[in-house]
């Protein structure tokens, strides 16, 4: 049982500073914190498993909530 694999997870949610929702396409903003995100969480071995739609508004989505997982090292 020594060759099992433990994970462990994280929820975060992301939304771009600044943002006004009423006609406002904020896709491209959310795209870029993503990535951002994605990369800076991605070298501390963090991966996304899940990403949903938290907050909408005028039909836009506004904020992301993501969920990570990342191996538990054994030492």
């Amino acid at each position: 049982m020594d060759n099992l694999v433990s994970y462990e997870y994280q929820t975060i949610s992301i939304s771009p500073a600044g943002i006004r929702i009423k006609g406002d396409d904020v896709s491209e903003k959310l795209a870029d914190l993503l990535n951002k995100k994605s990369n800076e969480l991605g070298k501390k071995k963090w991966r996304i498993i899940s990403i949903l739609p938290s907050l909408q508004s005028e039909g836009a989505v506004a904020k992301l909530l993501i969920t990570l997982e990342r191996i538990i090292e054994k030492n």
